[in-house]
């Protein structure tokens, strides 16, 4: 019998521990709802930060296809197109690429600081920081937007910012995506115009070597005295071939001069159609990227159920040493009194 006692007494002291948490349920449950009410507070004194996640596809537009044309004009598209005229693949490639450099000019964060450093609140905070603390902190400002790549054999790229104020946060990004697109157009256009000046020097500079020579070869003519052409039947592709054995003074003079003429003269039309396609894409408003900012998800970064949760395990875990604690100095109390 005394080998069972102990096992006999553990059992009942089960049963007083739950006897004397059932008694002091109320004192439990009022403990609970303190716990909750003071984590429900804790958690309204915290900012709430919302994840903005807004989806960026290629473009379904057309018109950067003058621009691939241009490039071609100025013999400056590396693309591997043979013709102006483009198939849905093609059209879908260009439009993939302009998507790659518009997703590169946002990740230098040029445009995205420009704007978020207008924004009043970090205005605010920048202004109780001195220089040294403003520059670390513009690194922890960089981390609230992030760029996530599309997985292999997909075109989407998804733009990630954390903000106070989703309404807000939608117009920071419209402005980012706006700068980012006229920075990108603004660069562009000015290469057409470097590409264009260049291809003008190139141009003039080969007609001023044409014309260097040829008056050269109009001087010797007129010293030998040869007015008319003297090549007769020679092959008319070595006749244009400067590097071929027949020299050129044998054509005459008349017909030297005559094209020295014509070089000066030259009006350079396809510079001119060059210019007038850069001026007509420069005029024109390039959408670089698919994007709906009414389409974008909002989703809250403060988990709310899990500091109730924890409030509420808190106040059950406090609630019931409580009790035990309680009922164990009125245990001792009320032995002192029968002694």
């Amino acid at each position: 019998m005394n080998k069972n006692s102990p096992l006999y007494n553990d059992e009942i002291d089960l049963i007083a521990f739950l006897e004397i948490i059932w008694d002091g349920k109320i004192k439990i449950l009022l403990i609970i709802l303190i716990s909750f009410f003071i984590g429900f507070v804790y958690n309204s004194q915290i900012p709430i930060n919302y994840l903005n996640s807004l989806t960026i596809k290629p473009s379904k537009s057309t018109e950067f296809l003058k621009f691939d044309i241009v490039q071609k004009m100025l013999g400056t598209n590396q693309s591997n197109y043979p013709n102006a005229i483009y198939g849905p693949s093609q059209l879908n490639q260009s439009n993939q690429s302009n998507l790659v450099k518009f997703i590169n000019e946002l990740e230098d964060y040029e445009e995205f600081l420009m704007v978020i450093l207008n924004t009043k609140k970090i205005q605010d905070h920048f202004s109780k920081l001195n220089t040294k603390d403003q520059e670390k902190e513009l690194f922890k400002i960089i981390k609230l937007l992030k760029i996530v790549v599309p997985k292999k054999n997909e075109s989407k790229y998804i733009i990630n910012f954390k903000w106070h104020n989703p309404e807000e946060a939608k117009k920071i990004l419209q402005d980012i995506l706006n700068l980012t697109s006229k920075n990108i157009k603004k660069r562009i256009d000015l290469e057409l115009d470097q590409f264009l000046e260049l291809k003008k020097k190139l141009i003039l500079a080969k007609d001023r070597n044409r014309l260097d020579y040829l008056k050269e070869q109009s001087a010797i003519a007129k010293e030998l005295n040869i007015a008319d052409n003297q090549v007769g039947n020679v092959n008319l592709s070595q006749q244009n071939d400067l590097s071929a054995n027949i020299a050129y003074y044998l054509r005459g003079y008349k017909a030297i001069e005559k094209e020295i003429e014509l070089t000066e003269n030259r009006d350079y039309q396809n510079i001119k159609l060059v210019e007038e396609e850069i001026n007509s894409f420069k005029a024109q408003k390039v959408k670089f990227a698919d994007y709906n900012l009414y389409l974008m998800d909002v989703e809250s970064l403060n988990n709310t159920k899990l500091y109730l949760i924890i409030s509420i395990l808190l106040g059950l875990i406090v609630g019931i040493f409580y009790v035990l604690i309680s009922n164990a100095f009125q245990s001792k109390k009320h032995l002192k009194k029968t002694n």
